[in-house]
């Protein structure tokens, strides 16, 4: 994921991010470092409890660098608006070379959240950033096409049982066997409140056109004959097994078959659906197992209405 990246201990520099993107100010950011060990300068892990400390050590020798957001406890080097005002800070080691080389010449954690416009289709590549982004930002750095699609698994470790706050490519099923206990889901304030963190709106990670999830290929042809008689003009995001609806449907945007193949093609497909000028998206919603879970929340929060 392309991120829009500022020096985590400069709080005007983090501002700018809020502003560049329009993002609203109760959704967090994610810190970036370059290194497991310097979590340290970000994060107060001294005042986790000893089982959380254990969680925290397990977690990072199975995932990092990788696509694994820890929150933790923040300390006051890390201004407030990173954390939307909470007293935790969202984590990241990736293992991106561009991101790995980025924070290390910067010298700092980075803070960054994913670079497009708010709320709109996450940025899998330079060109998607441009779009969205293009006269608001100084610079890209074009890493080619993201390699996974989807954002970054993020584990609150700061409760007990630990809470999954956004599932990514990191599973569920991976971080229970690494843990060895099952992970809560948390209950929300509503889309007012500071949420712990990014990607836990009910809305998000929205195209331009209407999104419509279907149970399966039936439905996505039934949907697709009544709102084409009403005049609308419909696109749909589909699998190769998807024979009948891949010769009836145009535009279309043949995701993939894997839960890898999907992840990395979905927002992809999502704008480039948009860019054809669809007034509805029909897709088949994701089984929420693996994988499948990050994705099936990717989808539901794009069809959200907002």
């Amino acid at each position: 994921m392309y991120g829009l990246g500022a020096n985590a201990f400069d709080a005007q520099a983090v501002a700018r991010i809020y502003t560049a993107k329009q993002r609203a100010l109760n959704d967090p950011l994610i810190v970036h470092i370059a290194a497991p060990e310097q979590i340290e300068h970000v994060a107060d892990v001294s005042a986790l409890t000893p089982t959380q400390h254990q969680r925290l050590d397990a977690l990072v020798r199975a995932f990092w660098p990788g696509p694994l957001t820890v929150v933790v406890w923040r300390k006051a080097a890390v201004p407030a608006n990173v954390s939307a005002g909470l007293d935790t800070v969202a984590v990241r080691c990736p293992a991106h070379p561009v991101a790995q080389a980025l924070i290390r010449l910067a010298e700092c954690p980075v803070a960054a959240p994913s670079a497009n416009r708010f709320g709109h289709v996450s940025p899998t590549t330079a060109q998607h950033v441009l779009d969205d982004l293009d006269g608001r930002i100084d610079l890209v750095l074009d890493g080619g096409a993201t390699p996974i699609g989807v954002e970054s698994t993020v584990i609150n470790l700061t409760t007990d049982p630990p809470q999954l706050l956004r599932p990514g490519s990191v599973t569920r099923k991976q971080i229970t066997a690494v843990l060895g206990v099952p992970l809560a889901t948390p209950e929300l304030q509503g889309d007012d409140a500071a949420l712990p963190s990014p990607g836990m709106l009910k809305r998000h990670y929205a195209p331009r056109a209407r999104l419509i999830l279907c149970k399966d290929e039936d439905e996505l042809l039934e949907q697709h004959a009544t709102l084409s008689a009403k005049g609308d003009w419909v696109g749909a995001l589909l699998l190769p097994s998807h024979t009948r609806a891949r010769a009836t449907i145009h535009p279309h945007f043949v995701l993939g078959e894997s839960w890898e193949e999907i992840a990395h093609n979905l927002y992809a497909g999502l704008r480039a659906l948009d860019a054809e000028g669809v007034s509805t998206i029909l897709a088949v919603g994701a089984e929420e197992s693996e994988l499948g879970e990050a994705i099936a929340d990717r989808l539901k929060r794009a069809a959200a209405q907002g």
